[in-house]
């Protein structure tokens, strides 16, 4: 998180996609301060009500959740939340698109971020950064928004673990591939501050130390 240090987000809207416990959301919240917005998204009701509970008790008055998965259209979709064993996947919770009802596997909403911000009356110029962690739906997610990352232009982190992607029948580079379609530069975010990277080195790095996992992508045309 030190790198949202390098942002200024006062009076901005920041997103939290796959909010879980909200550690994001309860920091996004302060950076953007009381005239600005953060919107969480958690596809787990249990944890989106919890979210929102613990949000009423912190007095966090510049936060909503959105009890919905984010994805690249508007439909209903299975979200596995435990193993066939009945095991809960916590953290681990994950899209699983054609899978029926089960005792691990519910049924949930999803949206896209540019109808459902438009929705919410959010303008998409207004949105400096969004943080996604989906458990490999993160492409999904990026398709839902192209017109705000078109209009919006914001700082983008998200997480690239190539087997949860490859779950959904796609790749890392379908990932990288996607922001670069928007003008979006890969950087790797170090204790140092941040270094540029490119797709190979970050799957050589990950296949070996696997020191990183998410990849922060700046608009080209930003400063």
């Amino acid at each position: 998180m030190r790198l949202l240090d390098a942002l200024d987000l006062r009076g901005r809207v920041a997103l939290d996609v796959g909010a879980h416990s909200g550690n994001w959301t309860v920091n996004l919240a302060s950076r953007v301060g009381r005239g600005g917005l953060v919107v969480a998204y958690e596809a787990l009701p249990h944890y989106g009500r919890s979210l929102a509970m613990a949000l009423r008790l912190l007095r966090v008055s510049n936060a909503r959740v959105r009890i919905v998965a984010a994805g690249d259209t508007e439909r209903t979709t299975g979200l596995r939340w435990r193993t066939d064993s009945n095991e809960r996947l916590t953290g681990k919770t994950h899209i699983e698109p054609n899978a029926d009802s089960s005792a691990g596997v519910i049924q949930v909403q999803m949206v896209s971020l540019d109808r459902d911000l438009e929705a919410g009356g959010i303008q998409l110029d207004s949105v400096g950064f969004i943080k996604i962690d989906v458990e490999g739906a993160e492409l999904e997610v990026l398709r839902g928004a192209s017109k705000l990352l078109s209009i919006g232009r914001p700082v983008v982190y998200l997480e690239t673990e190539p087997e949860w992607i490859e779950r959904l029948g796609h790749e890392v580079k379908d990932v990288f591939d996607e922001m670069s379609r928007y003008h979006y530069s890969p950087y790797l975010v170090e204790p140092g501050g941040i270094t540029p990277t490119v797709l190979d080195s970050y799957l050589a790095q990950y296949a070996g130390l696997r020191a990183y996992n998410n990849v922060l992508f700046l608009p080209a045309d930003s400063p």
